[in-house]
């Protein structure tokens, strides 16, 4: 597995962790709760390895995009949850911010 597939796995682990926290729902020791703990901690381990072998001006950003873009898909397509237009605005000028970052010397 490539470095950037590990990246996509890392970032998607991330979204897991978000999404399992909002189905905790505050409760301690829930089993929401040990998920988002498992992804985080994996995610964690992959982004040891992402940063190893990428530049990390490079690969942080581009991860955190990725998941200021999949967490809200994800809380929409699983939570139910809605995004208004300046929800939606405010997630393109984030990644317009990051695109310039990633391209930027």
């Amino acid at each position: 597995m490539n470095a950037w597939a590990f990246a996509l796995l890392a970032v998607v682990l991330n979204v897991g962790a978000q999404l399992a926290l909002k189905l905790a729902d505050g409760r301690l020791l829930s089993l929401p709760l040990v998920v988002a703990l498992a992804c985080y901690g994996a995610s964690f381990f992959l982004t040891l390895k992402i940063y190893a072998v990428n530049p990390l001006s490079l690969a942080a950003p581009l991860m955190a995009g990725l998941t200021f873009l999949l967490t809200p898909l994800a809380a929409v397509l699983i939570l139910n949850e809605s995004l208004g237009l300046a929800r939606v605005g405010g997630i393109v000028l984030i990644l317009a911010g990051i695109l310039v970052l990633t391209r930027a010397g």
